[in-house]
């Protein structure tokens, strides 16, 4: 996908809940989390949900599809790696969006240029086996580039 003048946006940000009705409305509770809970005994976060919009501008004549990824980072800009029962997971999401618009019978379509954008939701409801005391960065890159992220703590119990 090649972006036209109009450029592209995203967001994403962490909250207790989100969903994205039929009609692609976004409902998010509790968002913009900068402190991820830490639950000592079980090693686990907090539950939470990851919200990502992408926005562009692309003519109509223009590929209409892009690469969208996801990727956890550490305070070191390194890829968060977990072990589970099939071995060492990179958190990295990727997934192809189409961006044209959703053709409805006798409904108008937007004008050409008309921004088109694509919302999807991650969810960690049993939460992430990270380190306390640590920062982590969730970024999302179109087609290879980085177009936004946010940043997150996970506070420890105090030493002493």
């Amino acid at each position: 996908m090649t972006l036209n003048s109009g450029g592209g946006g995203g967001t994403v940000l962490i909250a207790d809940f989100v969903n994205v009705d039929a009609a692609g409305k976004v409902n998010i509770v509790g968002g913009g989390i900068q402190f991820l809970g830490f639950d000592a005994e079980t090693g686990m976060t907090a539950p939470f949900y990851v919200f990502v919009n992408i926005t562009v501008g692309v003519p109509m004549f223009e590929d209409t599809s892009a690469a969208v990824e996801v990727l956890l980072l550490d305070a070191d800009g390194r890829p968060v790696t977990l072990t589970g029962p099939e071995g060492h997971n990179t958190l990295r999401f990727s997934q192809d969006v189409d961006f044209r618009h959703r053709e409805a019978p006798n409904q108008q379509q937007p004008p050409l240029g008309f921004p088109r954008s694509s919302n999807f939701v991650l969810a960690f409801p049993g939460g992430l086996p990270l380190s306390a005391g640590a920062s982590y960065e969730w970024v999302v890159q179109l087609d290879g580039t980085r177009l936004t992220s946010t940043t997150f703590f996970v506070p420890g119990p105090v030493a002493g």
